[in-house]
């Protein structure tokens, strides 16, 4: 009886050891699809069958009785070939002042490229602030045999409301 108590202890801890460590893998390897709560999300199809969707998070949630706070988010560009494929991403995150009911200042803005299939390259990326939005730009471009065969604009708005409402 103590063998077979001994052999299921062990089963079970063999099985959430495995099962943990699973899961970490998992959440390790999905980190970076979306950070944050998602406020929005929209698509868009363009002629040549190609997408993009749209994503915008909150990282942060202000006191409810603030009246100024910090607002931090961000907002994914995530093109895709016409069979629905990830091609590369393009992310904006920027952080708001916020006056509620005032006015929002955007006063830190940065950009994060993924490249998720490897004939896509980012050749130019940008961002800055003006006023209530961070506002980035990305251009990507599609090589085959070391020549360029496609070109991929992005511009990218993140905006903060006086409310600290993010579009």
């Amino acid at each position: 009886m103590k063998k077979i108590f001994t052999l299921f202890i062990t089963a079970v801890m063999l099985i959430t050891i495995f099962s943990s460590s699973a899961i970490s893998a998992y959440a390790e390897s999905n980190n970076d699809i979306i950070q944050g709560r998602i406020v929005s999300e929209a698509t868009e199809y363009f002629e040549d069958g190609s997408s993009a969707t749209i994503i915008v998070t909150e990282e942060s949630t202000p006191l409810t009785r603030a009246s100024v706070f910090t607002k931090t988010g961000s907002k994914y560009y995530i093109a895709r070939n016409k069979n629905g494929v990830e091609m590369w991403r393009f992310t904006v995150h920027g952080t708001f002042s916020v006056n509620s009911g005032v006015s929002a200042t955007c006063t830190n803005t940065s950009h994060t490229i993924k490249i998720s299939e490897d004939v896509w390259q980012n050749q130019s990326a940008t961002t800055k602030k003006s006023a209530n939005q961070a506002i980035g730009d990305a251009t990507f471009i599609k090589k085959l045999l070391f020549i360029t065969t496609e070109t991929k604009s992005c511009h990218v708005v993140l905006t903060c409301d006086s409310n600290g409402n993010l579009s």
